[in-house]
């Protein structure tokens, strides 16, 4: 069960203000909070696709290998989002594998009710369909940008999309990033990671201590993502 106050959060939602009051209460009866420490995964790849999330604190990891499990993909889910959008109406197994980057507070939601009450409202199907083309228009823009000759090249990529998905909440990422995670995220080593690293630090566009990323020289990252 949910309190007033949790219903008033998830109703004042955009992927839940449209659906009409009375379904709106037959899916709040079905939602559940939960909390979990950093680390632990939400599902795996593969995975009965029953349950979309609200994160309401903290961020999400999501990753899927190729079938050499040589190439993966990776994203960050933000506070405030509802995820995984993808698969919706049409899938029955999630893409791919989700885990927690700090302590996760979130709202789960039985997708089946979820879809089945969404298509009494046209709005609220517009706003589903706009956001995956949203999503879809951010992940082009990425492999535009990190799909780059070097190695090195990639891993400033890497850095720039981060840095433009995270410029509104400071330029601080609220969630550790170590340099394994970023030789993850440029498909490279953490040797090159650690020469890039290196680099930035002497030349003062970034601060990095103790897994805590920030960017001082935003103006270089975001023309660098823009020109690619």
């Amino acid at each position: 069960m949910i309190t007033k106050e949790d219903y008033q959060l998830i109703r004042s939602h955009p992927a839940f203000s449209e659906i009409p009051v009375e379904k709106f209460d037959k899916l709040a009866v079905e939602i559940h909070y939960r909390e979990i420490p950093k680390g632990q995964i939400l599902f795996f790849a593969g995975d009965k696709r029953d349950r979309i999330f609200l994160v309401v604190e903290g961020y999400v990891r999501i990753e899927e290998f190729d079938s050499s499990d040589t190439f993966s993909y990776m994203d960050y889910i933000k506070e405030g989002a509802v995820f995984p959008y993808g698969g919706m109406f049409t899938d029955s197994t999630y893409h791919y594998t989700a885990t927690s980057m700090t302590t996760v507070k979130y709202f789960s939601i039985p997708v089946q009710l979820y879809e089945e009450i969404v298509q009494s409202s046209m709005e609220q199907v517009l706003f589903i369909t706009r956001k995956l083309s949203k999503i879809l228009e951010f992940q082009e823009l990425r492999l535009r940008n990190v799909v780059a000759a070097s190695a090195s090249d990639r891993v400033i990529q890497s850095l720039a999309l981060l840095c433009k998905d995270y410029q509104k909440s400071g330029p601080t990422i609220p969630f550790p990033m170590s340099m394994k995670e970023l030789a993850r995220l440029a498909a490279t080593t953490r040797e090159t990671v650690n020469q890039v690293l290196k680099k930035l630090l002497e030349e003062e566009r970034i601060e990095y201590k103790h897994k805590k990323l920030t960017f001082l020289d935003l103006p270089f990252f975001l023309d660098s993502f823009e020109e690619a």
